[in-house]
């Protein structure tokens, strides 16, 4: 059986890179079509069934390449997420007109994170858990260790966290998964038949999940509950219902691993994942501020349709442009790596 290459020419591995563009191409169609909810069934249950594996897939692609780093934690984790926490929460008062004294204070509204932000809040904890996690070793100890990180996340939901904490439990798996079994990920993409049988599994599984939901009466327009985030105390979801999203976003994230893994188009869109994280959210706050999804809205599905096939790929092209790419990447290394080297050949 042939091998195949999985390290781009900086030293990245390929198909990690094609599993985050998949992950972030979902995120913004998520979060672009949560709008039009209840409007069609085929749009419930496109979020739906998208909703099921996104952040699995994204989660564990970051942790299949997570490495610990004190000086890296604070001067390019810690640093981007506060500077773009500033960032937004200027946005909120300037552009969207809150009043963030009413949101619990600037403090607090710079410290606790804005909708999509929860994601590099919570890789912060994450990444503290990276050294423990490779000290497993062998195979047996691997998978000891992702059924502890399943039973933390299980365990998170018995609680009603502060401080937005409870989704750095509840997807704290899919990411220990990708640190514990980064090796497998890789050496999945030679599976040959095992990996399309997977993947022809999988997609029949979100067949059936489409069908069932498009068919549903009376319509189903809230998601799936069992990939809510929030305390078991919530709206009757259960610890069950969390164990079933594990295995639904760990399957569908290994299957989708070995299908695209080997797209350039996709590892590409992953090498630029940061601007286009950072920055769609705030585009879609402001162009549901100026009404744009509620005059498509208005006209019809048609409308509707047309709307989402523009704008979700002119935001993907706008936010991986090179001069906002350039800009996003120079903000967010500027004390990890711009700096240091400026000082290095200067001083």
């Amino acid at each position: 059986m042939s091998t195949i290459k999985t390290k781009s020419a900086a030293g990245r591995r390929s198909d990690l890179d094609a599993m985050k563009g998949l992950g972030i191409l979902c995120v913004v169609m998520g979060h672009f079509i949560e709008y039009y909810r209840g409007t069609a069934p085929w749009i419930n249950a496109l979020f739906t069934c998208v909703y099921l594996f996104h952040m699995a897939l994204f989660c564990m692609a970051s942790g299949a390449v997570a490495k610990f780093s004190a000086r890296k934690f604070i001067t390019q984790q810690l640093w981007l997420y506060l500077v773009s926490q500033s960032g937004i929460a200027l946005f909120r008062t300037v552009v969207l007109g809150e009043n963030l004294a009413e949101e619990g204070g600037l403090l607090y509204c710079i410290l606790v994170p804005w909708r999509h932000m929860w994601y590099l809040y919570a890789l912060m904890f994450w990444s503290l858990t990276v050294p423990l996690l490779h000290m497993a070793k062998t195979k047996g100890a691997r998978l000891m260790a992702a059924a502890a990180a399943a039973a933390v996340g299980l365990a998170g939901g018995l609680i009603e966290w502060p401080f937005s904490l409870g989704r750095v439990f509840s997807f704290f798996p899919f990411f220990a998964f990708g640190v514990l079994f980064s090796g497998e990920l890789e050496r999945w993409q030679n599976a040959g038949l095992r990996r399309i049988l997977l993947g022809t599994g999988v997609a029949i599984f979100y067949l059936f999940a489409a069908c069932e939901i498009i068919t549903a009466d009376p319509i189903v327009y809230e998601g799936a509950r069992i990939f809510q985030t929030d305390s078991y105390a919530v709206g009757g979801y259960t610890m069950a219902d969390r164990a079933i999203f594990y295995l639904i976003g760990t399957v569908t994230s290994i299957a989708l691993a070995g299908l695209v893994g080997r797209s350039r188009i996709l590892a590409d869109l992953g090498r630029r994942t940061l601007p286009v994280y950072l920055l769609h959210l705030p585009i879609y706050a402001l162009l549901a501020e100026l009404g744009c999804f509620e005059a498509c809205g208005s006209r019809g599905l048609d409308a509707v349709c047309a709307w989402l096939c523009f704008i979700i790929p002119a935001v993907l092209a706008l936010c991986t442009s090179r001069p906002v790419s350039a800009a996003v990447n120079g903000i967010a290394n500027l004390w990890y790596k711009t700096l240091p080297k400026f000082l290095r050949k200067n001083w």
